[in-house]
């Protein structure tokens, strides 16, 4: 159906406007398109939820009372149904290859069961708490667990990259809700937090840096500390990705902490993970990709790095980075644009890559804090993980443990960046698996904390 053939203004509008959800057996995908009536026309919106994206703008939308169709310019993507009965539209979803996409109207969005998510009662107390941060306008916004007698051990959890609440919240999975669980049901209080600016918690976010979150990680264990049903000496540090760089750095710098977990955490710089990432994630993903396109969005990436690092003001490094952005962007054809959702007048990759945040991730090297950490140090990777792969880690580890000693070196088979049972630890499985996870990971960081903090 083409879209064209469509009135502009739609015709009994009532009948299309609502949520409606479908799903692409082939990928086990699910598609929601959320349509509105506005001004006489249709505006919608398309979620893939199980990708993680959400509100993809829809450009052109139409219905004749009977035919609705969608066209999406930035995925070069298209939906095409028939009415067959009231609330049911029988179609194709085209992005390439057409595949089949039924959608019903519904009240809401379904949702994926996450079955390890904790429920009330708990066997442990649970408070809320607020506590200072690592800056004078940072008040950190928390969950504090304790298990029903003591002495235990007490660990902060740290979460990844991006704005995180205390629950490490991603694709419907709570990370962090489920640890916390796990460890307070076996003997270890739990501290986590929203990230500063984030959920309850102030400041702000975005001018934040990997070491101004290590400072409100120091903050919470201080206060920690002062806690009298704390056993002050047996306090530890859990860091998922970029939060196990805060573990390092806290374990090299706090000689007070009696333990370090460094969950996915990088031990090579930011420039090398990111390049292998970068790679390791393209060819995984469901976009079919040449190996030459991946190796020139690599580059693409590396050539902004060196706008990152150029001396002048955060504007005149932002204006040469969109410069050479669109310089690289045209260098690719139009369907390697289309697929990789390149587009030179999208300012996002720029910013990002040019943000003081990046800038620090780029250059900072975990290895020197490795090497000063003397306290016991639990370094766990899946073996899956193509966010943080282990391979890329493990050797620098290992030489680090030879000299030190202090670094238990574990990878989990099967497991991917989030510590989920995977098959090929593509990010875009994590949604589709129920598992938040896995026990095994669980019950390796409640034996080694309980052990050694």
């Amino acid at each position: 159906m083409d879209i064209e053939s469509l009135p502009e203004t739609p015709v009994q509008a009532e009948r299309i406007v609502g949520i409606w959800e479908g799903r692409l057996e082939d990928a086990d995908l699910r598609i929601i398109v959320r349509v509105t009536q506005a001004d006489g026309a249709l505006s919608a919106t398309l979620d893939s939820p199980d990708q993680g994206a959400l509100g993809i703008a829809v450009d052109d939308a139409r219905f004749d009372g009977e035919r609705f169709a969608l066209h999406i310019k930035a995925l070069a993507a298209s939906y095409s149904g028939v009415m067959a009965a009231p609330g049911t539209l029988e179609g194709e979803w085209h992005q390439g290859v057409g595949m089949d996409l039924n959608l019903a109207k519904v009240d809401k969005p379904s949702e994926r069961p996450r079955p390890q998510t904790p429920k009330p009662p708990f066997p442990y107390a649970v408070q809320d708490v607020t506590l200072p941060g690592g800056a004078p306008d940072v008040m950190l916004a928390g969950t504090l667990t304790l298990p029903p007698s003591g002495p235990f051990p007490t660990v902060v959890l740290v979460t990844g990259s991006g704005p995180q609440d205390r629950d490490e919240t991603l694709l419907g999975h709570k990370p962090f809700s489920v640890l916390a669980d796990h460890l307070s049901r076996n003997g270890v209080g739990v501290l986590r937090y929203d990230d500063r600016g984030v959920g309850d918690s102030t400041g702000d976010f975005a001018k934040a840096v990997t070491r101004d979150f290590a400072a409100d990680a120091a903050a919470a264990v201080a206060w920690l500390r002062q806690r009298e049903e704390i056993a002050a000496q047996r306090i530890g540090v859990i860091g998922h990705s970029e939060g196990g760089l805060v573990a390092a750095q806290l374990a090299a710098g706090d000689a007070g902490l009696a333990c370090a977990v460094m969950l996915a955490g990088p031990a090579v710089s930011g420039e090398a993970l990111h390049q292998r990432q970068i790679r390791l994630v393209l060819d995984a993903g469901s976009t079919p990709l040449f190996d030459s396109t991946i190796e020139q969005f690599a580059d693409l990436q590396a050539t902004l790095y060196a706008v990152a690092r150029a001396p002048g003001t955060w504007e005149e490094r932002r204006a040469a980075g969109l410069e050479r952005y669109a310089a690289a962007v045209a260098e690719f054809n139009f369907v390697e644009r289309t697929l990789l959702q390149l587009d030179a007048d999208n300012a996002a990759l720029v910013d990002f890559v040019v943000s003081p945040w990046f800038l620090e991730f780029l250059n900072y090297d975990p290895r020197e804090d490795l090497l000063a950490a003397r306290v016991p140090m639990l370094a766990l990777y899946g073996e899956l993980d193509l966010q943080v792969p282990p391979t890329q880690s493990m050797p620098v580890v290992q030489a680090v443990n030879a000299v030190t000693g202090a670094i238990d070196l574990r990878v989990l088979p099967g497991l991917n960046h989030l510590f989920q049972t995977a098959e090929t630890g593509s990010p875009e499985e994590y949604a589709r698996i129920d598992e938040t996870m896995a026990p095994a990971a669980l019950t390796a960081i409640g034996a080694w904390v309980l052990e050694n903090c």
